[in-house]
Parts: C-alpha cells; structure tokens; sequence
C-alpha cells in the first residue's frame, strides 16, 4: 500500500510481566478460562504506516498469548518496564500516569454476536467478515481490513471477529464512540488503557484448533474514509436559563430559597456526565431542610426537576430517581430551628 510518510503512525505493545496469559484459554469442555488479570507490563512502541505494517506484526503477535496492545501512548519515551497501564495517575499508590491519550490511524473494532448466515461456515473468515461489515456504516463497506477471529469465533454463536482498519486522519477514541454508537461493536476498545488481545487463545492439552487460519485480509480500497472532526464534534450546549428563571417557592424562608437556587445553579452548571451524580447531591442537601420543616419534597422536586430538563437530562424516570434518592438520604449539617413550611 502506498501511503504518504505524513501518515505514519505508531502502535503500543504491552507484554505482561510474571508469567501472566492475555489470551483465553479453550478447554476440553468448550469453555474458556478467561485472561489473567496482568498488573506490570513492559512495552515498546512500534512504528506503522498502514496496514502493510500491521499485518505483520499481528501475525507476530498471534502466538504470543503474553501480548497485547492499547490505544495509547506511552507517556515517557519509546520503551517502558514494569509499568502499569494508567492514563491518570493512581494517587493512592503512587504510580504515576504510563499511557497518553491520542488520535489513532489505525482502528481496531471487535464486532461479537452478529448472526453467521447458516451457508456460511465459521472457518470462513471473509465471509463471516462480509456478514458483519454491512452492518456498520457505509464507508466500511469499501475500505481495506484485516479480519481477525477472536477466541470464542467457530465457538460461541455469531460472527465474533476483529477488523483492523486504517483511517484517512487519526480519530480520537471519543470521535469513534460518537461514530459508531448506534452500531454492533465494543466501545471498550477505543480507551486509551483498555488491552487489544491480539493472541490466539491457548488450547488446554487434547483440544485442537478449530480454524485452519485466524487472520485474512478482506480486500478494499487502501483506507477507511472517517467523517471529519467537524460531523463528530458534540452537538452545542442548549442555552441555561439563569437559576432566577425556576421558580422556587415563594413562603420559604429567604436563606432556603437561595439553597434552592443554588442547587438549580448547580445543576445547571453541570458537564455533560457528572449531571446524575449532581442532581442526586443537591436532593441530598436539600433533604435537611425537608426533615427540618423549612422546605416542602414536592418544591425540590420540582425545582431539581425543571434544572434537570434545562441542563439537557430528557429522561424524567432517571431524574425522579436521584431525586428521589437523596431526599431519602439527606447529608449532614445544622439548621435552624424548624418551623412549618407547609
């Protein structure tokens, strides 16, 4: 494949230290021990211009079951030893952050479970592969990849395969959660820290291999053409109305009103994940004054409620339930005296 030398692109390939297996093992009776679960990994970073690269190395890696690789980069130099996978560092223990999150050329998806037609047989790996690529989206349908089976593939049901593309410009492991979250395949993948298993599985004594070869190439054009930065960026956020916009009761004592509004700013205030854990801490807080007498559970419901909908939180059950919740757990803290706020 000719690619540009601007298009280069590296990989990283984590080796379990201590004798630990990142493979599957297949046993007699068609089950699987699962991996081992590796603490301390060396690893070096590997050069790539495109799949002519990668094909090789993974044939490479496919008998070595004390390998893998992961998105990231590593954070200090072109080789690591005795390190954990971290993109933060682990403060309690002291080990600092070993991987970098950033754009990838290359992209690996693991596609598990889509139905195998019946007059295709398991050993088939481009056919089984044909079979899951029209069920992601279109640009895939013409791009160059290599196939991969995974340990349970010819196994459990389904195709359960691993396609390796290269993409015209690295995409982010965020980008290609937004792409390709309403299709068949792992979102694990795409984080930075998160083990790429690349080894075949290890077959317990009397089991043999049940696929005559584990890894093809499905022909295409040379890469996979990705929607630009721009289509993939999140939508804007919806305007916030001024905590003076939701009404709050208008008896409550003035310092209860403003722990009213000051949980809707809160909540408002919100980033885009962390609005269910605020919407409950808020309800938490406010529970005191209802405990107390000052403050009735229908106005922080319907005050935490109307922040919950102006923050962008559509789905009213979920809200109900934080709120909900902290109302039933309310923090700690003193009050005034109470007095009835009915």
């Amino acid at each position: 494949m000719n690619t540009p030398a601007d298009w280069s692109d590296t990989i990283t390939v984590m080796q379990a230290r201590d004798v630990k297996r990142m493979a599957k093992t297949l046993l007699r009776d068609g089950t699987f021990l699962d991996y081992d679960a590796a603490y301390y990994y060396s690893a070096e970073t590997v050069p790539l211009t495109g799949l002519d690269d990668l094909w090789p190395l993974l044939l490479w890696l496919l008998p070595r079951p004390d390998r893998c690789v992961v998105r990231g980069r590593l954070a200090n130099g072109e080789t690591a030893h005795k390190i954990r996978r971290l993109i933060h560092a682990d403060k309690e223990k002291g080990d600092p952050a070993t991987l970098v999150d950033v754009p990838r050329r290359w992209l690996a998806i693991d596609v598990d479970g889509i139905d195998r037609p019946e007059h295709i047989p398991a050993h088939d790996l481009l056919g089984c592969a044909d079979a899951a690529i029209e069920r992601l989206p279109r640009p895939f349908w013409r791009a160059e990849c290599i196939v991969q089976a995974s340990a349970g593939h010819g196994i459990k049901p389904g195709c359960r395969l691993r396609l390796w593309y290269w993409c015209d410009r690295p995409m982010s492991g965020v980008e290609l959660k937004r792409w390709l979250k309403d299709y068949p395949v792992d979102p694990s993948v795409f984080g930075s820290a998160q083990p790429i298993y690349t080894a075949a599985p290890i077959f317990a004594p009397g089991v043999l291999e049940h696929l005559p070869q584990r890894i093809a190439l499905w022909p295409g054009g040379q890469w996979l053409q990705c929607p630009s930065a721009e289509e993939l960026a999140p939508p804007p956020p919806k305007p916030q109305p001024p905590p003076e916009a939701i009404a709050t009761p208008a008896k409550a004592e003035p310092y209860v009103r403003k722990a009213l509004e000051r949980a809707a700013d809160a909540i408002l205030s919100a980033g885009e994940g962390k609005r269910h854990s605020t919407i409950a801490a808020e309800a938490r807080s406010l529970a005191r004054f209802v405990d107390a007498n000052l403050l009735r559970a229908a106005d922080v419901r319907s005050v935490l409620t109307r922040a919950a909908e102006c923050a962008g939180k559509t789905d009213a059950d979920e809200i109900a339930s934080c709120i909900a919740w902290g109302l039933a757990n309310p923090s700690n803290g003193a009050l005034p005296e109470a007095r009835n706020a009915a």
